[in-house]
């Protein structure tokens, strides 16, 4: 069985050669079968519909006219086969024995080409990622699409985004708003004035924890703590007293003076909010804000160029205005914040509010009205 045919009587089996078993193999001057039973495989041959009609519709008759154990003998099916294919000829006469395609039975799914046109326009857009364009084409009542059928079609076209795993720290979420929010100050940031000259600002955000809605949003041209205890007063005020604030170690917010409250820390203690500070060199436990930042980054910051501090305090209450209530987000199960904290319901159809489509939303309409 494990026989080897060279070409020259020189070359001869290699004892070290580790048989494979249910294998065919092939290589430079030998040939050997598998040791269990393997056989090589057949060359496919073409053949025609109506061939293949011919030949089954001859073993039927052998199997009507001379029996079951001629039509066998005959080898031209197993008795399973030749079982089925009897009561097919029997229910539909020769149709029934026209070969099927193989595979599932039901086609793959397919969408008419303007729904591919805005999934490839969407992408072009946004850069959003296959689920994100899946829930956001239904949620908005363009068109039901599921996210594989959207990654397929995004490789074929060879605009496909992979991504390796991430690594995730210890998840935690709490089980109602204002439970626990987050804030942290990102930056710094220049924004170039006329004369060339720059101006240094940071930004500091404020996140819900249950709902990621933003709580608040400015920009602010230091990181002193008057202003932002004025601006958290205001937040608090707005939309609630949280039980929990959970910030980093940066000087705005602790001491290195163990038992020494900061400004910040005496606010909070007269807000009676309770204080968490975030491990050491650990922002994924603060990963709320952290998350915000990233989008923000991505959204706003890599895609806007400001030339005066009102331009920047007018895009980020713009951005802060569409984060809330009208991007989904995937980590609340394609929801928007504003859903989850305050029940705001999702009532945007087509590109409504989404600044990258904004300008696509007659295109949209005509698209779907010629079809």
């Amino acid at each position: 069985m494990d026989e080897i045919w060279a070409r020259d009587q020189n070359q001869f089996r290699d004892p070290q050669r580790r048989w494979l078993r249910h294998t065919f193999q092939e290589g430079p001057g030998f040939r050997f079968l598998a040791t269990r039973g393997g056989r090589p495989p057949e060359r496919e041959r073409s053949r025609s519909d109506a061939a293949v009609v011919r030949a089954r519709a001859r073993v039927v008759r052998i199997a009507r006219e001379e029996g079951i154990a001629a039509a066998l003998a005959a080898r031209g099916a197993s008795r399973t086969t030749l079982w089925r294919w009897l009561c097919a000829y029997e229910r539909d006469g020769l149709a029934a024995l026209i070969p099927e395609r193989r595979g599932p039975r039901r086609p793959t799914l397919k969408h008419p080409a303007w729904v591919e046109q805005v999934v490839i326009a969407v992408r072009l857009h946004t850069y959003w990622n296959a689920k994100r364009i899946s829930a956001e084409l239904r949620r908005r009542e363009i068109a039901e699409v599921g996210h594989s059928w959207v990654s397929q079609l995004l490789g074929d076209l060879g605009a496909h985004r992979p991504s390796g795993p991430r690594e995730r720290g210890p998840r935690y979420e709490r089980s109602s708003p204002n439970s626990l929010w987050h804030v942290d100050i990102k930056g710094p940031f220049f924004i170039q004035l006329a004369g060339g000259r720059y101006l240094k600002t940071w930004i500091i955000g404020l996140v819900d924890d249950h709902s990621r809605f933003v709580i608040g949003l400015r920009i602010a041209t230091d990181q002193q703590s008057t202003p932002i205890l004025v601006w958290l007063r205001d937040c608090v005020e707005l939309c609630g007293r949280p039980l929990d604030l959970m910030s980093d170690n940066g000087s705005p917010f602790v001491t290195w003076m163990p038992g020494v409250l900061t400004r910040f820390g005496k606010t909070l203690r007269e807000l009676e909010v309770r204080h968490i500070r975030t491990q050491v060199d650990s922002p994924w436990t603060n990963g709320k804000i952290e998350a915000f930042w990233a989008t923000l980054k991505s959204e706003v910051l890599d895609r806007e160029v400001f030339r005066s501090l009102t331009d920047a305090e007018a895009a980020l209450e713009r951005f802060a205005r569409y984060y809330n209530y009208h991007r989904l987000h995937g980590e609340i199960g394609w929801l928007t914040p504003g859903e989850r904290f305050d029940g705001t319901p999702f009532t945007d159809r087509g590109f409504d509010h989404v600044p990258a489509l904004a300008h696509l939303t007659s295109w949209l309409d005509e698209l779907r009205k010629a079809a």
